[in-house]
């Protein structure tokens, strides 16, 4: 048996294996489905952590797209290899995309845009609310959640992010202690102990 029959031989259990077309017994569906899930895992890997991130609109688009080229193949819509073929140009775009984004901040400012600062001088700005299709109802659930507060008096930031999210930042606040305090403790703090002893308190250096 040379090679040319080996092959034959294995194209036909695949056929038999995962069937052709879309008249798919339903275990054939399943072998389909786990090839597909083993295959996916696999091109996901390759893309690198970036996708699972989904850090702007570009990689949830490649998220998208490779969703629906291969689950064309579980169910056969399309045959195996142009599905894996499709999908596998799609990581290697997400690839180069995000390694000429690593390295050229226009390229990535192109491909993802900029965070949008949403509070000017301690107000929203209403022109790049608008701007963001949000509304300050929008904001207020944000900020609810994230903060517990309605008050956007507080904070230093409102950004909207690339990804969509809304990100809040708090003012810092430089915190003082008052004058005379720390003597005040340290006189506290001795009655205490003196009390606590039940014996009053002396001055360091006084003999009995």
């Amino acid at each position: 048996m040379n090679l040319m029959d080996i092959m034959d031989v294995v194209a036909d259990v695949m056929r038999n294996l995962v069937g052709e077309g879309d008249d798919l017994a339903w275990w054939q569906g399943a072998v389909r489905a786990v090839i597909i899930v083993i295959g996916t895992w696999a091109m996901l890997r390759l893309a690198g952590r970036r996708a699972f991130a989904q850090k702007n609109s570009f990689d949830l688009c490649i998220v998208l797209l490779l969703g629906a080229v291969l689950s064309r193949a579980v169910v056969g819509a399309t045959s195996f290899a142009v599905a894996f073929a499709a999908a596998l140009a799609l990581v290697l775009l997400h690839r180069a995309v995000g390694w000429l984004s690593s390295r050229y901040p226009a390229f990535d400012r192109i491909t993802g845009g900029h965070e949008l600062d949403l509070l000017s001088q301690g107000e929203l700005d209403r022109q790049r609310v608008i701007r963001g299709m949000l509304t300050e109802e929008d904001l207020k659930a944000n900020l609810r959640a994230t903060l517990q507060t309605d008050s956007f008096d507080d904070l230093s930031r409102v950004v909207l992010e690339r990804d969509g999210k809304v990100t809040f930042v708090r003012a810092h606040k430089a915190r003082h202690p008052a004058p005379g305090r720390p003597a005040q403790d340290a006189a506290q703090a001795a009655q205490a102990v003196a009390r606590g002893n039940g014996m009053p308190a002396r001055h360091p250096g006084t003999r009995r």
